[in-house]
């Protein structure tokens, strides 16, 4: 039985209200089938899927989607019972604006048209953020330490390695705060997976010396010294015998060209984590259900870029089905 802390009755219902409305396989069906991006937009308007008074059209729905990112944010931070969510969540963009303002510093120019306003620092407070660590504005120590060695590269590619490693030591401490082990459980496969996406690259690149140790995160469930007991490039038959590698080889498994893992990873990982995720929604009261609603919105305006960016470059139904992610439903 929970106890009552772990009840949130106003936040868990108004969730449970909002999950209902998530797409359904049967409407994204309808919108595969939309003879055109115009017309995809259509239906999208008729269920007033961008939440506001304007309709979206073939030269604006970039737009309305980024607002739909921003009004989402906007909600999480509202709604969700604990503000570690809306941090967790909004991480990813965080530590995509940070590499930014590494590399203005690295290119002696500004970067204002990759910004992406999703993150819970502003561009400013970032850029503040790197005169000084002592003034430690991010106040994250994890995330200072992570910018400050980033800011120190010597080398342009190095910076993306740190940041990315940065991302993940800090949210798994934000998740350990939290205090829920099944999204400690949720973030380490999360990592797990991102190494064995790192050592999938290195494979397709020839294994380049150093690649696969500077992409590595130590904080999945194995750590570096454990995985290279069992990545001989010379013996690929061992890495078979690899715990990790065998409790994903479903996922890897899924189709017979081995060629085609290397640009279907993404959505095999996507697809892995809502099927994880769906459990959530036999959960009437908690956080799980607040993060999976919050995942799983995430998700499908991702599928509604990968679809009307498919129909603008009028490609066939098969091929953007291939890119879409399962819908969240029992």
């Amino acid at each position: 039985m929970r106890e009552r802390n772990d009840i949130y009755p106003h936040a868990n219902t108004i969730i449970c209200i909002e999950e209902s409305k998530l797409l359904k396989q049967f409407q994204y069906d309808i919108l595969y089938n939309t003879k055109n991006l115009q017309a995809a937009l259509d239906e999208l308007n008729g269920i007033n899927y961008f939440h506001t008074y304007k309709n979206a059209d073939i030269y604006n729905y970039g737009n309305m989607l980024d607002g739909l990112m921003i009004t989402t944010f906007e909600f999480m931070k509202e709604i969700a019972p604990v503000e570690l969510i809306w941090h967790m969540f909004a991480l990813y963009y965080d530590i995509h604006n940070m590499k930014l303002v590494v590399k203005e510093r690295f290119f002696g120019k500004r970067l204002d048209h990759l910004v992406l306003e999703y993150g819970s620092y502003s561009m400013p407070t970032i850029r503040s953020a790197a005169v000084r660590r002592s003034d430690h504005i991010l106040e994250n120590e994890v995330l200072t330490e992570g910018f400050f060695e980033a800011l120190q590269a010597a080398d342009m590619y190095d910076i993306d390695f740190i940041l990315d490693k940065t991302y993940f030591r800090t949210l798994r401490k934000l998740a350990e705060e939290l205090g829920i082990p099944e999204i400690v459980g949720f973030v380490t496969e999360k990592i797990d997976l991102f190494n064995v996406s790192a050592y999938l690259q290195s494979m397709a690149a020839g294994n380049p010396a150093g690649y696969f140790e500077k992409a590595f995160s130590c904080e999945g469930s194995y750590n570096l010294t454990e995985w290279q007991k069992y990545i001989d490039p010379g013996k690929p038959e061992i890495l078979e015998k690899f715990p990790l590698w065998q409790k994903y080889k479903p996922i890897l498994g899924n189709i017979g060209d081995r060629t085609r893992i290397f640009w279907e990873f993404d959505v095999w990982v996507d697809n892995y984590f809502i099927d994880k995720t769906k459990i959530c929604k036999l959960m009437a009261f908690g956080i799980e259900p607040i993060c999976a609603y919050f995942f799983n919105k995430f998700m499908e305006i991702k599928n509604i870029r990968i679809l009307l960016a498919g129909k603008e470059g009028r490609y066939g139904i098969d091929e953007i089905k291939k890119r879409m992610r399962i819908s969240y439903e029992l």
